[in-house]
């Protein structure tokens, strides 16, 4: 019918006129009655007749019965669905178009073990496909029927979760590098075994990426097999090595280090019994490794000689607390050690440095509570609540790193610590707009909402930008905090 319509308009309807057998049956008796109007031209009974059918065609058709085809009914779910606040929420959530807000309400709607209405799940499912790490996530919440559906639409026929071996095995870099994650968290010791056994099957370039995941939980067990890797060709793989192993105190590097440290620092004899202080003198490393690991030789500052520079970096490099014992003192006895000594009087950053490397947590404190420089890498080291402690403290020095890295964090943020960014956003409402916030919605604290018109700026060209963004931020805060009420384990 509709092949008959179109070809007519693309011919005229002076060489090809649609006739009442183009047409389905049930329209004959209609159409008997506008081709009879003669007052009608041969157009005018087109465009009728093109009507109708157009209307036919959209009424729907009756499915066809093929008694072969045998279609079992979806399985009886487990999980009970979630509440209808619950599914306002997430219908808000997909209205504002927020998938971080999606995302927000499918974790929340799993951990609750519940499941998300039947209506929802092709859309969840259509997301998933573009979205490859919601696809797990997308099919606990979409329950039996959504495995149910995913047998006859094959685009949601997301594979089930393989395991770790097979995905360690088939996998692509970036796969092979969550599960080797995952396990080193774990299990570090599995993590290398299965690095190990296939490492010969790997190109250069795979091997230095997944040598990198190694970082995590790098322990003593490690060593022996990371210092056969200093032979390897690739360049590439020889410098993840040398980071891994300046991380582990056993490691045949950082002895060297430490050893050539004690030949070069030694306590003074000379000065008075009330002042401790350092005797200096850089005993030139004539070990290749040293130069190999990446120590540099040469100062690239006029104001710091190589010694001072040599010496720095490798004080970087070795755990703090051994300098307790070489210096029979303890923490602040060793920092007034390097302070009375003209030549180590800067090395308490690199103290500082080492406290974070080795992830000594006491030296650490001490070095920020007697530091006024801020040591970016210390965030990282520093439990959360002590993170936006350190971070107020120097938000006003450094904004926009802090913005940056409060912005990768996956907890809500202290009230504190958010007005202070608020602050700073509010005068540059034009570089953080909206969709800055859309990513940041689950960093920020609901009760940050009755807060935003204080933050308003000063300048008069600022201030319609930022009262349209402080109210997006409250219809985001407002879908937020609908979710967290609509699932009970979310406070």
């Amino acid at each position: 019918m509709w092949n008959n319509i179109v070809n007519t308009v693309l011919l005229g309807t002076g060489k090809k006129q649609l006739r009442k057998d183009d047409l389905p049956p049930a329209l004959s008796a209609v159409a008997d009655t506008v081709l009879g109007n003669k007052s009608l031209d041969v157009e005018t009974q087109f465009l009728h007749l093109a009507a109708i059918a157009l209307n036919y065609r959209q009424s729907g058709v009756t499915a066809l019965q093929d008694s072969s085809v045998t279609l079992e009914p979806a399985p009886a779910e487990v999980l009970p669905y979630c509440s209808p606040a619950a599914w306002q929420a997430l219908h808000t959530a997909i209205d504002m178009g927020l998938q971080v807000l999606i995302l927000y309400w499918m974790e929340a709607c799993a951990s609750a073990q519940q499941l998300a209405p039947p209506e929802f799940i092709p859309t969840l499912m259509d997301m998933a496909i573009r979205e490859k790490q919601w696809r797990n996530i997308a099919v606990t919440v979409c329950g039996k029927r959504g495995e149910w559906l995913g047998q006859l639409n094959p685009a949601w026929a997301f594979k089930k979760a393989e395991t770790n071996e097979e995905r360690w095995q088939t996998g692509s870099l970036e796969e092979r590098k969550q599960v080797l994650s995952s396990i080193r968290q774990e299990n570090p010791a599995q993590a290398r075994e299965w690095l190990q056994q296939t490492w010969s099957q790997e190109n250069a370039a795979t091997r230095a990426e997944l040598l990198k995941v190694l970082q995590i939980n790098a322990g003593e067990e490690d060593v022996p097999w990371l210092e056969t890797l200093l032979t390897d060709k690739s360049s590439k793989v020889k410098d993840e090595t040398w980071t891994l192993l300046k991380q582990l105190p056993t490691s045949a590097i950082i002895q060297a280090y430490w050893q050539l440290l004690q030949q070069s620092i030694t306590p003074s004899k000379k000065g008075l019994m009330n002042k401790k202080s350092l005797d200096i003198e850089l005993q030139l490393p004539s070990d290749k490794r040293i130069a190999d690991s990446g120590i540099q030789l040469l100062s690239s500052s006029k104001s710091v000689s190589d010694d001072a520079f040599i010496l720095y970096q490798l004080t970087t490099y070795v755990p703090p607390v051994w300098w307790e014992n070489y210096l029979q003192t303890d923490k602040k006895g060793v920092i007034t050690y390097f302070n009375n000594t003209e030549l180590t009087q800067q090395f308490n950053q690199a103290l500082g440095l080492a406290a974070i490397r080795f992830k000594d947590l006491e030296w650490l404190q001490l070095i920020l509570k007697e530091s006024k420089e801020f040591f970016k890498d210390a965030l990282e080291a520093l439990p959360v609540h002590e993170q936006e402690a350190y971070a107020l403290r120097f938000f006003e020095k450094e904004p926009q790193f802090l913005i940056r890295f409060l912005s990768e964090r996956d907890y809500e943020w202290g009230l504190p610590l958010t007005r202070e960014l608020f602050k700073w956003i509010a005068k540059n409402p034009y570089q953080y707009n909206r969709n800055f916030f859309d990513k940041q919605v689950q960093n920020i604290p609901l009760s940050i909402a009755g807060e935003l018109e204080s933050f308003a700026p000063d300048l008069p060209a600022y201030q319609a930008t930022w009262n349209n963004t402080t109210e997006h931020i409250k219809r985001l805060l407002t879908c937020k905090a609908a979710i967290n009420k609509a699932f009970i384990n979310k406070k």
